[in-house]
C-alpha cells in the first residue's frame, strides 16, 4: 500500500483572508489494476475513488471535480459532514434547559452543519504510518452550536480493497454531534448517469425507516419497511425500487438492524452487475441515509464534473451512515448529545470488490 501527497489547489479563506494550499493524499494498493482513493484537506473529504471492473478496466466510481473550484461551488461531494449531518428542524433545540438557534440553510431548517459547515473548511492534515489524519477546531458558537469541538477524521486503506473512516470529536460543552461522509457513488462509472444507477442492485440491513414531512424532517415514527417502497431488505435494482416510493426518489434514514451501537456492522450492499463492481458499507452508528441524487440538476451542463462530464438528476447515490436526523428533538431516537465526559466516535467503512 502506498500514500503520496501533492497540492490540489489554493483556497481563499474568508475568515483569515489567507491563501491556503489544499493538500491531496493518494492511497493506493500499488498494483495495476488496483484500488485508488484520494482525499483532500478541503472538507476532509474524498475527492476520488478508482475501482477496476471485471475486465480490469479502471474507472472513477464517485462524482468529483478536476479542481478545487468545483468542490467550493457544489457542496458536500465526498466531504466530511459536521458538526451535525442531515437536518435539524428549524435549527432549534434545547439542552439542559438552554435553547439554541442554529443557522438556517435548507427550507427553513438546518442541514449538514449549516451555512458554512465542516465541509467548507480547510482541515489540518498529516500522514501517520498508513493513515491520513485530518483535524480542526470548531469554535463555540460556530453556526450557533455550543462548545469548542476538536474533531478528527482518519482515512486508512484496507488491504482487501476498502477504505476505513474514523470520526472522533471532543467538546467543552454539551452539544449535538453527528458526522458522516457524503460520497456520491455510481459503480457503473461516474459518467454513467441515471441509466447506470438504475442497473444497481441495492440491499439495506433495516427493518424500519423514519418517515419524513414534506421538508424531509422525520416525523418521529419508526415505521416498518414491510409493505412499503422502502423495503430494501432483499436485493432489488434501483430501477425497480424507485418507482415504488413517493416522488420516485429516496432521501430517507433507515434504522439499521445492528445489534450494538459502537460496533462496526454491515449496513448496505450495492452491486452493478454489468461491471461486477460491489460496494458494501459498514458503520458503528444506528442509521444510514440512502439518497438517490434527487436534487442533482435536471439539465445537462448545470453541474460539470471530472473530465467535463455533466452530472444530472439521479446520476449517483449516497449511503451516509449516521445517527437519526433531528435526534436532538426526538426523545425516542438514539441520543446525539455529547459532552466533556462523553467523546464522539463513529467508525465506517467502504469495502469494494469485483465479481468476475
Amino acid at each position: 500500500m502506498e500514500i503520496s501527497e501533492d497540492i490540489f489547489g489554493t483556497f481563499s479563506d474568508p475568515d483569515s483572508g489567507k491563501e491556503i494550499p489544499i493538500k491531496r493524499y493518494t492511497l493506493s494498493t500499488g498494483s495495476s489494476p488496483g484500488f485508488k482513493f484520494q482525499v483532500i484537506s478541503y472538507g476532509a473529504g474524498i475527492s476520488d475513488i478508482v475501482v477496476p471492473d471485471k475486465t480490469g478496466k479502471e474507472d472513477h466510481v464517485t462524482l468529483g471535480f478536476d479542481n478545487l473550484e468545483g468542490y467550493e461551488k457544489f457542496s458536500y461531494l465526498g466531504s466530511s459532514i459536521g458538526r451535525h449531518a442531515n437536518r435539524i428542524c428549524k435549527g432549534k433545540f434545547s439542552i439542559d434547559g438552554q435553547s439554541y438557534q442554529l443557522s438556517i440553510n435548507n427550507n427553513g431548517n438546518h442541514l449538514h452543519g449549516g451555512t458554512r459547515g465542516w465541509d467548507k473548511h480547510v482541515w489540518e492534515s498529516c500522514v501517520i504510518d498508513d493513515t491520513v489524519v485530518f483535524s480542526r477546531l470548531s469554535p463555540d458558537g460556530e453556526e450557533g452550536y455550543p462548545g469548542n469541538v476538536l474533531a478528527q477524521v482518519t482515512y486508512r486503506l484496507i488491504k482487501e480493497g476498502g477504505l476505513r473512516i474514523d470520526f472522533e470529536a471532543m467538546t467543552t460543552r454539551a452539544t449535538p454531534i453527528n458526522m458522516t461522509n457524503h460520497c456520491f457513488f455510481n459503480l457503473a462509472g461516474h459518467a454513467a448517469g441515471q441509466d447506470g444507477i438504475f442497473e444497481h442492485i441495492v440491499k439495506v440491513n433495516a427493518d424500519r425507516f423514519t418517515p419524513v414531512t414534506e421538508d424531509l424532517i422525520p416525523t418521529g415514527e419508526l415505521a416498518q419497511v414491510e409493505g412499503t417502497g422502502f423495503d430494501l431488505r432483499n436485493p432489488i435494482t434501483f430501477g425497480k425500487a424507485l418507482p415504488k416510493v413517493p416522488g420516485s426518489g429516496i432521501d430517507h434514514n433507515f434504522c439499521l438492524n445492528n445489534k450494538c451501537r459502537g460496533e462496526l456492522e454491515f449496513a448496505a450492499h450495492f452491486h452493478h452487475p454489468p461491471t461486477g463492481r460491489i460496494l458494501d458499507v459498514y458503520t458503528s452508528e444506528p442509521g444510514v441515509q440512502i439518497y438517490t441524487g434527487n436534487f442533482l440538476p435536471q439539465e445537462k451542463g448545470k453541474m460539470v464534473g471530472r473530465g467535463g462530464c455533466s452530472y444530472t438528476h439521479q446520476g449517483a447515490f449516497c449511503c451516509e451512515p449516521q445517527n437519526f436526523p433531528n435526534a436532538i428533538n426526538q426523545d425516542n431516537f438514539p441520543s446525539d448529545v455529547y459532552h466533556p465526559g462523553k467523546p464522539y466516535k463513529h467508525s465506517m467503512m467502504y469495502k469494494f470488490k469485483v465479481e468476475k
